[in-house]
């Protein structure tokens, strides 16, 4: 278990809801190649806080599918 703010979370929880939200995040890139978005610009897209997203972003940059570039998030291979 573990607690965020004033709830408590099974692991299992956590891992399941950050799944969803990397393959949320991976689908919008897919659907919209040149899609470019800075953490403030993902957090509100994709309505979570901006650690989380932050979390999730870089998640995505770690296993290739997502780059950075000039301070966005971009699909990875696209370059900018």
């Amino acid at each position: 278990m573990q607690r965020f703010g004033d709830a408590v979370f099974s692991t299992a929880t956590i891992d399941t809801q950050d799944r969803d939200l990397h393959v949320r995040i991976r689908a919008e890139f897919a659907e919209m190649p040149g899609l470019k978005l800075t953490l403030p610009q993902a957090s509100r897209l994709f309505n979570v806080d901006a650690a989380r997203c932050e979390r999730a972003l870089d998640r995505l940059v770690e296993n290739g599918s997502l780059s950075i570039a000039r301070g966005a998030f971009i699909r990875a291979g696209l370059g900018c």
